[in-house]
Formats: structure tokens, sequence, C-alpha cells
């Protein structure tokens, strides 16, 4: 993170300023906030039950902290559409955080900025900041309800990588590490993005050495082929102990709007808890947090691509 400057950094002062102000935008409020508590939650779960707030500071937070993986680029609708929110909740809340100067932006349609008492010390300095912001929270509801190791794979390249994981286990942290390749032959989260690539890009992604690395890995190009088919033909891939034995793993594939696969959802842990007869369950959930990042992940690398 960039440190903050003298004229940027947030003093003791700052504070006590900002955060009555802001809560009390956030509960004075009148007609439809105050009849109906439209802003009583905060987007739905992947079930579409809403899921009650911690507060109004967490309502205007997790609003700050898109609007800074974002910077400049994101609209009121936009906003609204990525956090769940109907329009008019996404607007007052915006409006407060304006008003506060810790965001700028919003008239005349613009995008909204973070605000200059907080410029220096919310921007978010990974260009990659933006797949965090937006998967984090997914990736966290799925793991709390599994309490398996869950994960976010994209294609780079002809390679496959972890982007983002979330273990509430520490021992299997190190096996979905941010950065690790998963090999295109053996790794269900592999199998459920390449599957869905055209056969140039198969083919340079298994040009490399297929290591043999279990007794149920297989490295056969045909057996390959008719395990992608079958990956396009279920919905899902699994990786039964083909990278470590006794160990499984399932995925997902996150299918954009235009039908692109360049990610997938996963879940890993040992064998006989994966692959037992709450499997089902399991990939329903997976199917559930795809479905939910898929519009959001298209959006937000079109946000992120512009000038």
């Amino acid at each position: 993170m960039v440190a903050a400057t003298s004229a940027d950094r947030l003093t003791n002062s700052d504070i006590r300023n900002i955060i009555p102000q802001i809560v009390t935008d956030d509960t004075d409020c009148r007609g439809p906030c105050q009849s109906g508590r439209e802003d009583a939650t905060l987007g739905t779960d992947a079930t579409g039950t809403d899921r009650e707030s911690d507060g109004p500071l967490d309502r205007y937070m997790t609003v700050l902290e898109l609007i800074a993986a974002f910077p400049g680029k994101l609209t009121l609708a936009e906003v609204a559409t990525l956090l769940d929110l109907p329009k008019t909740t996404a607007h007052r809340l915006l409006k407060g955080l304006v008003k506060a100067r810790l965001a700028s932006g919003g008239q005349g349609g613009r995008a909204y900025d973070i605000g200059d008492r907080l410029a220096r010390l919310l921007h978010a300095t990974a260009a990659d900041g933006w797949l965090e912001t937006l998967v984090r929270p997914v990736l966290e509801r799925l793991a709390g309800d599994s309490n398996e190791a869950c994960y976010l794979t994209r294609l780079v390249g002809d390679r496959v990588l972890v982007a983002i994981s979330q273990a509430p286990e520490v021992r299997w942290r190190s096996y979905v590490q941010p950065g690790i390749e998963m090999p295109p032959h053996a790794a269900a989260s592999a199998k459920a993005i390449l599957a869905f690539q055209d056969d140039a890009l198969i083919a340079s992604a298994l040009a490399t050495e297929r290591p043999k690395l279990t007794v149920n890995t297989r490295t056969e190009p045909a057996w390959i082929a008719q395990e992608y088919a079958e990956v396009r033909r279920q919905g899902h891939a699994t990786c039964v102990g083909e990278i470590d034995e006794g160990l499984a793993a399932i995925a997902v594939p996150v299918r954009q709007p235009d039908g692109a696969v360049l990610h997938a959802v996963a879940m890993t842990g040992p064998l006989q808890r994966i692959m037992n007869g709450e499997l089902p369950g399991r990939l329903r959930a997976l199917t559930d947090a795809a479905e939910a990042l898929a519009g959001k992940l298209a959006l937000g690398a079109r946000a992120a691509a512009r000038p």
C-alpha cells in the first residue's frame, strides 16, 4: 500500500469527525429508508436470502472498498450491480461518502473515485486488486459453509494459476497458495478451465511435460481429451488422488455472459470428505458461487481495462 503523505494522512480528529457524520447520514433518513428499511441488507446470498449487515459503517466500508478497487471507473449503476443493492440504496451510501470526502464524483453521471482524505490510504496498489475485492467475499462464504479450502483459478496464457484462496484449516493452505500452477492433466481447477478452450490452446497447455504425480495420475493424451469432454458434459471437474494421494478436489467453471471460461471455483480437502455423500451439495455450492461471480468478473475486467 502506498504510504499516506502528511496531507492525506487521517488524524484522530479526522476519524472523530468522519464517523459521526456518516453514521448520522445513514440512520437519520426519510421515506423508504425509514419505513421500508431497504438498506438493512447489503446483497443476498447464493439462495437469494438477504444477508443482514453488521451496521452502517460496514455498509459504507463495503462500498468504499469497491470504489478503491476501481478508482474513477464505476458509475452508480455499476456499484449497485456489483454489490447487489437497490440503486436508491447505493445512491444514498455513495452520497454519504462524497459528503464526508471519503469518495468523490457522481455529479452528472461521473464515475466515483476515492476522496481526497483517503486517496493514498485506500489506494489499490495491485493491478489485480479488483479481482481480490470481488472474489474474496464469495470464497469466504463458501469456505465458511463447507469448512474446506476454496479457491479461484484463472487462465494466464496457456497456464492455470491459483488467483485467490481461502482455507479454514492451515494445513491445506499450502496446496492452494496464490501463484501455484495447476497441472493441466490432473488438477480439477485446470480441467474445468481448459476443457472449454480451443484446440490450439489445449495443445499448447499439454505440450509441456506431464508428470505422473501419483499412481492415479493419467498422462495419455487420449485419456485427457476424454476427461475434458466429460467436464463439458457434466459441468464440473474432479481430481481424485491425482496430485496427492488421499486428497481430492472438485471445480466448476465460471462462465462469463459471452460464454468464455477464464476462471474456475474449486474446493479441496481429504478425499474421504470431498468425495463422500455430500458431494452433490458441494457441487451445488460451487455452481452457485460460479454463477455469482460470472457477471461480476466480466464487468470488473471491463471497468479495470478502461483508460
